[in-house]
């Protein structure tokens, strides 16, 4: 209700103010002439209460038969014809109140036609060009309407989709944190406990973040190295671990578990297929236009074929980069490619902000 009361005082206000700035323009230009008499501001009320009150008449019958739901060429020669309908019958209302009000004055029914017929296109042409307006405001503000609801849809199907794949990849990293306490409980029960504490850390972490787009640099790298101390008590010495971390970025925001994902795919498809085991390398520095997230691990680089993108590894990859695009839009990029001997996994992402 508080919104169709507003656009009702829009109209009027917007009604009142157009027909006044005509008749003030108006009678501006007949005193610049010397037209200005003593009645001309009788006749210029006459004027505005009669394209206030024909306009509105105008606007019941665009209303009434939907004319603002058509398409341009339909409304053209209907708008035309309307146009000169009402202004037959402005013409005739200001014709009549001149001729009662002024006696003395030439009457405007019984005088001179060519008088008449100007005034009659006068009106005509003004009706057109206030039709004109008048729709031209309401394509504009459907148009705002549509592009805003269009806007909310991307935006909601952007947040469920990011939801989605949140969802994929939790019970991807539970499944294969899991499998490696497994391996320790038989092993050695106490390391097994500690890695249980390592892993509700890390769980109670992605809770905390399943809602935020981002989250500081320093939070991820925290659920990295848990996540690596999980796992060195599974692959002891086989895992060597470094870190080269810009000092200044621990602020800067990344995508939550989008480091610690790139971090568990290389130990699970690099490392883990090493019997000697090898080197992990985690880099974080600052680019030209955001950050630079480097993962290089010992092994080999075999990119996923048909057949293996279903697997952990395929959709750990293929829904950090659907996660990239989503966030940055084509100003982000992951690249893979094997360099002296290691695997080297880049990831660059703009730090201004994050894309609507």
């Amino acid at each position: 209700m508080a919104g169709t009361g507003r656009r009702i005082w829009v109209y009027w206000a917007t009604q009142l103010s157009a027909w006044a700035s005509y008749v003030t323009l108006l009678s501006l230009l007949k005193y610049l002439n010397g037209e200005y008499t003593d009645g001309i501001g009788q006749v210029m009320t006459m004027v505005l209460v009669t394209g206030i009150g024909v306009s509105h008449l105008y606007r019941a019958l665009i209303l009434r038969k939907k004319w603002l739901e058509r398409t341009i060429g339909w409304l053209l020669p209907r708008l035309a014809l309307g146009s000169l309908l009402f202004g037959v019958l402005a013409f005739l209302l200001q014709a009549v109140m001149h001729d009662l009000l002024f006696l003395r004055s030439q009457p405007i029914l019984t005088g001179d036609p060519v008088d008449a017929i100007g005034m009659l296109m006068n009106w005509t042409i003004l009706l057109f060009f206030w039709a004109m307006g008048y729709f031209g405001y309401h394509w504009f503000i459907r148009q705002r309407r549509e592009e805003i609801r269009n806007l909310r849809l991307a935006a909601a199907n952007r947040e469920n989709q990011l939801g989605n794949l949140r969802a994929q990849l939790n019970p991807h990293f539970m499944f294969n944190a899991l499998n490696g306490i497994r391996a320790l409980v038989e092993e050695d029960p106490r390391r097994a406990k500690q890695a249980i504490t390592h892993l509700s850390a890390i769980l109670r972490n992605s809770m905390m973040t399943v809602r935020r787009d981002t989250v500081p640099l320093g939070e991820e790298l925290d659920i990295v190295k848990a996540y690596l101390e999980l796992e060195a008590m599974r692959y002891e010495e086989r895992l060597r671990v470094r870190f080269d971390v810009q000092p200044g970025l621990e602020r800067e925001p990344v995508p939550p578990m989008m480091l610690q994902t790139l971090v568990e795919n290389a130990v699970r498809h690099g490392i883990a297929r090493l019997t000697q085991g090898g080197q992990l390398e985690v880099g974080v520095h600052r680019s030209l236009d955001g950050l630079l997230l480097t993962v290089k691990n010992s092994g080999r680089y075999e990119p996923a074929g048909p057949k293996q993108k279903g697997t952990s590894n395929g959709i750990g990859l293929h829904n950090t980069r659907r996660r990239l695009e989503m966030l940055y839009g084509h100003r982000a990029s992951l690249r893979i490619n094997e360099r002296d001997g290691m695997v080297v996994t880049e990831v660059e992402i703009p730090t201004n902000h994050v894309a609507k």
